[in-house]
């Protein structure tokens, strides 16, 4: 055991530490296994290289991270905050609550952490600074924008779908509770802990609630077509990304008319660089857990873990997942680490839909963690605030994700109630 993982624990770790890119350490640390552990030719990486990347399930990754670019571009992400905002105008902490609300149906179209930050943070930060000051409106964006990783459609778990040959609709079904509770137990934090109301002492005005809603239309339907087809089994996920990505292209750009021609070729091409990143790292982690797996190194992990219940390995499990996800980007993370993990859970009777969402939280937690939290460089970038101020404004976020994952961890049905419902 020592001979096969100490070697490549030590080679990955000195790659990451001279900077190379992570999928390029990755598949160094494939080719190792491979070549010197298997005594498998060369040619077998590359062979698994370009397999790995035939899967019909992949193509959902370009289309959702397309209509999150297409919608962050656009007003739809005002157009959307904007409804909430006129809803809950005069509900205790409604401004807050609208932020965190229009993340989570921002969620339910893009799947893009890093993409709800950037769209929220330029729309509602300044409104939020100046009612409840500058850390909660910090916290609230770079943490509530990390929803997108948990509720469906979510591209982690169409990572982690291709990485553990899982069903990517049932893990579409089994993340909608999930996300819903985390949502419900930031809503009563915000609502306790934050007393004043937009416009205090005001009523609400249904007149605007009418006009905003109609305004918001183009972007409320989208969530509703996109989980309502999965959910109904009219769409795929897949066919769900390229409506949804068909549908955003034509509000922004002809119906709309927010987006402009010439903006469209740059829209594209950064889609399409984001798109080669996550591809690039889903080949090379793929080729890695096949050289893993006939190295039998998820059956020495197997071993390893002999002897805990299954309680003992979701506390290890959580604690594991949370140390890495402040360091690892999460598509990497879960590429690494499930199809180790993932005979070890099946052992102890986890459900793989149920692991599929324990890797979910804990990663989004990963979102807006210091260190290496995406969500704080992408909030630090269009907001110009000290990294040290947005690290600290997290924290009560944390502690929060850390409640809903401890509920979701050991009460497994309120994951696994409505894939077994909409089977």
């Amino acid at each position: 055991m020592t001979f096969v993982i100490l070697p490549l624990v030590l080679i990955l770790a000195f790659l990451l530490i001279i900077n190379v890119p992570i999928y390029l350490a990755i598949l160094t640390v494939a080719i190792y296994l491979q070549v010197f552990v298997n005594h498998i030719a060369l040619s077998a990486v590359f062979v698994g290289l370009y397999e790995s990347l035939t899967k019909p399930s992949m193509l959902a990754i370009p289309f959702f991270i397309l209509t999150g670019a297409l919608i962050e571009s656009s007003t739809m992400g005002k157009r959307l905050i904007n409804v909430f905002i006129s809803l809950l105008k005069n509900v205790r902490a409604g401004l807050p609550i609208s932020c965190l609300l229009a993340n989570a149906v921002f969620g339910a179209i893009s799947g893009s952490a890093p993409a709800a930050a950037a769209t929220f943070g330029k729309v509602i930060h300044e409104p939020l600074e100046k009612a409840y000051g500058d850390k909660l409106s910090l916290g609230l964006i770079t943490s509530s924008g990390a929803l997108s990783t948990i509720i469906p459609p979510s591209i982690i778990m169409i990572i982690y779908g291709v990485a553990t040959d899982t069903n990517v609709a049932q893990l579409f079904k089994a993340g909608f509770i999930p996300g819903m509770i985390i949502v419900a137990i930031i809503s009563i934090y915000l609502f306790v802990r934050y007393k004043k109301s937009n416009l205090a002492g005001g009523k609400t005005d249904f007149a605007e609630v009418g006009r905003t809603f109609i305004q918001g239309l183009p972007v409320i339907v989208l969530p509703v077509l996109i989980l309502g087809g999965i959910y109904a089994g009219v769409f795929t996920p897949t066919e769900a990304g390229a409506v949804a990505a068909v549908y955003s292209f034509v509000m922004g750009v002809i119906v709309l008319k927010d987006i402009k021609w010439a903006q469209t070729i740059p829209i594209l091409m950064n889609a399409s660089r984001v798109t080669g990143q996550i591809f690039l790292l889903i080949s090379a982690s793929i080729v890695f857990a096949q050289a893993a797996t006939m190295a039998q190194i998820p059956q020495l992990i197997v071993n390893g873990f002999s002897g805990l219940n299954p309680i003992m390995f979701l506390i290890i499990l959580n604690i594991l997942l949370l140390i890495v996800g402040c360091f690892f980007e999460p598509g990497a993370a879960i590429l690494i680490l499930a199809p180790l993990l993932l005979p070890t859970a099946r052992v102890l009777g986890i459900d793989t839909l149920h692991l599929g969402i324990i890797f979910a939280i804990n990663l989004s937690i990963g979102m807006f963690t210091p260190p290496f939290g995406l969500n704080i460089f992408v909030v630090q970038s269009i907001l110009k605030r000290p990294m040290a101020l947005i690290s600290s404004s997290v924290m009560p976020y944390v502690a929060l994700y850390v409640i809903g994952l401890l509920i979701l961890t050991y009460i497994p049905e309120l994951s696994l109630w409505l894939p077994r419902l909409l089977r």
